[in-house]
């Protein structure tokens, strides 16, 4: 892909911000307003981003973001009740059968993506942004960082791999703490337990340490990161099948349509959690 093809592509994202710093890709959360939450086109703009990613021989790493608020607050549940109250539980349906599909097809983008990806955590990191965050080869975050995986709040079970990967980072007990109780987890925590590689203080100072990272030679970045990964891809794409089976039964009963809705009414999550 040439430079010039590279640069209209990335002015046709619209919630997601995307610059380059030579072969460093720089891919940003942008809805600021609802601490970036992810709807389902945030999710498909960044399904492409990684496919333009991993076509730009240009492109060693890339580093996933958000602001200093958030890295993201996960699922935008206010979505799921504008989608209500415009179409009725109908809609709603349709968006819970295709919950699956659209999971799968991320983690195995992010699972099967050749560049290196990071995840730089600043602020609040809720649900599918931690299991986002958790994907990425290594995880930087800031002394702001917030996990959280209120699975359990909304009615669901672990997806997205994170019944595998999380004992796998934190260790059984600990993961359970989190996925079962949906108990926080702060950056200082997180890097004790393994979850994160380091805490950054100053970000332009990491932005600088990443571009020189982007410099080392792509083939073997590429070659390491396979070897990485060869133990992980295979347990976790199969604890995805064994999760999204569970999370069809869950969604199929009434506990998670009232308790997804109920927290989803609920005033905005506080940017301290």
């Amino acid at each position: 892909m040439s430079g010039s093809a590279a640069v209209v592509n990335l002015k046709t994202f619209k919630e997601l911000l995307i610059t380059r710093r030579g072969a460093l890709l720089i891919i940003q959360f942008n809805r600021p307003q609802l601490q970036n939450a992810l709807r389902r086109r945030t999710i498909y703009e960044l399904l492409r981003a990684l496919d333009l990613a991993n076509t730009d021989s240009q492109i060693s790493v890339v580093v996933l973001t958000g602001d200093d608020v958030a890295f993201t607050a996960g699922n935008d549940l206010s979505d799921l009740l504008a989608m209500q109250r415009k179409s009725g539980d109908e809609a709603l349906d349709v968006h819970f059968k295709a919950s699956n599909f659209v999971m799968t097809s991320l983690v195995k983008k992010m699972l099967l993506n050749r560049k290196v990806l990071i995840s730089l955590v600043r602020g609040n990191c809720i649900g599918l942004g931690v299991i986002i965050a958790m994907l990425c080869d290594i995880v930087y975050a800031t002394d702001s960082a917030r996990f959280w995986t209120p699975f359990s709040q909304l009615g669901l079970c672990a997806e997205g791999g994170a019944s595998w990967m999380l004992p796998q980072i934190l260790g059984r007990s600990k993961a359970s703490e989190m996925l079962l109780f949906g108990e926080h987890l702060d950056a200082q925590a997180a890097l004790q337990h393994g979850m994160i590689a380091g805490l950054v203080s100053n970000v332009e100072e990491f932005w600088q340490r990443m571009e020189q990272h982007a410099k080392l030679p792509s083939v073997s970045l590429m070659a390491t990161k396979r070897l990485l990964l060869q133990p992980w891809r295979q347990q976790l794409l199969d604890t995805l099948n064994v999760e999204g089976a569970e999370l069809e039964k869950l969604r199929a009963g009434p506990t998670y349509r009232s308790q997804i809705l109920a927290f989803a009414r609920r005033k905005k999550i506080s940017s301290k959690l």
